[in-house]
């Protein structure tokens, strides 16, 4: 809690009817004669999550943990991280206190990081070397019962109480504070995976945006692309020349058999390069347009193998790229067709694909009666696929954002 502010405080019996119900609610641990926290538990079994913060002398945060309800009465510890400060005026999270961390998945897969001057220092990354038995612990009851030993710091004494408080957004009850804001608090929320902004106004001609790089844009039109033939309704997106995909990235959502078409959302605005001003016209998003239904709501376009319990705040599945370049195909023929995606564009093979307009190329499997079209990205990294859905819950598009757009709010 960056303001480490406790107000309206819970009962223990208050505290316990939440936990019952999967509602959030935060344990503060003091020692007498200490102002400052010892710990602070930050638990939503609804949400499949406890959080562990650990402070010094100071009131600085010094270790914290964050795990995840992910089987029955079993937590996992999805991330451990540490601070070092070297003197007593370093303020909280100094960009030159030391830090290391590591974020774990199960199946012993993780690694750790450790950067000993700080964030503007060198890093070192190396797998994490917490054993498998060590990443899980029993889910054991309520409160202290429940989450203590999650984070090795000093210990109750006998008989100790924590303090209770409430944890939810709505202003007609308790807040814990764990941000302050125009000199109010902020409640503490569980983490939230990535949320998407405005991908439904981009692909809407006149929409005026501006991100922290550009004061204006407008969205000037939608650029029909192509067709893709996607005859087993299960639908890849994913770089083609990225090693490591197997079959694809394959989304889990079904979609009918047939042809859909895609299309890029073009913004329009002005540049400046020393003294002379241009125009220009940027692609900034690609859809599969999967019906005519108004979208009301996105998600993130999962995998078999994603579990959005693991995502941490504003974190994302999505496809990896290390060629700034992503396609849509059908999964039934993506081998053939990622294959021949890699002959025509790096093997300079003519007849094993089509150059369908600039950026765009697509390969096909007769066999299958199947396509990919391929976009390029802004860069390389991952890029989450968002899923758009009507009122009546059915899958209306799939878009994913190819530019960087920071920051992006509607003017």
């Amino acid at each position: 809690m960056a303001s480490r502010t406790v107000v309206h405080p819970l009962s223990p019996a208050a505290a316990e009817a939440r936990d019952r119900v999967g509602k959030p609610y935060v344990m503060v641990h003091r020692l007498e004669g200490r102002t400052s926290p010892v710990e602070v538990h930050l638990v939503a079994w609804g949400d499949s999550h406890v959080g562990a913060w650990a402070y010094d002398d100071q009131g600085r945060r010094i270790r914290e943990a964050d795990w995840r309800l992910l089987e029955p009465g079993r937590l996992f510890l999805r991330h451990l991280g540490g601070w070092r400060y070297d003197t007593e005026e370093q303020t909280e999270f100094a960009p030159e206190a030391g830090r290391t961390y590591a974020d774990l998945f199960p199946g012993g897969k993780g690694r750790r990081v450790s950067e000993p001057k700080g964030a503007r220092g060198p890093s070192r990354h190396t797998p994490a070397d917490i054993p498998e038995e060590n990443r899980w612990h029993a889910r054991s009851g309520f409160g202290v019962c429940g989450v203590r030993q999650l984070l090795l710091s000093q210990p109750l004494l006998p008989g100790q109480q924590p303090d209770f408080v409430d944890a939810t957004e709505s202003e007609t009850e308790a807040w814990c504070a764990d941000r302050v804001a125009d000199g109010r608090p902020s409640p503490w929320v569980p983490p939230r995976p990535a949320r998407p902004a405005h991908l439904k106004e981009l692909f809407e001609p006149g929409t005026r945006i501006a991100t922290s790089f550009e004061p204006e844009m407008t969205v000037s039109a939608i650029r029909n692309i192509a067709a893709l033939r996607v005859p087993s309704g299960r639908l890849v997106v994913a770089d083609p020349l990225t090693k490591g995909h197997g079959a694809g990235r394959e989304l889990s959502e079904r979609i009918p058999p047939g042809e859909y078409l895609m299309q890029a959302a073009v913004v329009a605005y002005e540049s400046q390069y020393e003294d002379e001003r241009f125009p220009v016209e940027e692609e900034v998003a690609v859809r599969l347009l999967l019906g005519e239904e108004p979208v009301v709501s996105w998600e993130l376009a999962l995998t078999e193998e994603d579990d959005l319990r693991l995502l941490r705040e504003d974190e994302i599945f999505g496809f990896d790229t290390d060629r700034a370049a992503g396609s849509f195909a059908d999964a039934s023929g993506w081998k053939v067709l990622a294959d021949r995606y890699q002959r025509y564009l790096v093997e300079q093979e003519d007849d094993a694909g089509e150059t369908i307009s600039d950026g765009y190329m697509r390969t096909t499997d007769e066999a299958t009666d199947s396509d990919l079209v391929s976009f390029y990205t802004g860069g390389d990294g991952t890029y989450p696929v968002w899923l758009g859905r009507a009122s009546t819950g059915k899958p209306v598009c799939v878009v994913v954002l190819i530019s960087y757009l920071p920051d992006l709010r509607l003017l």
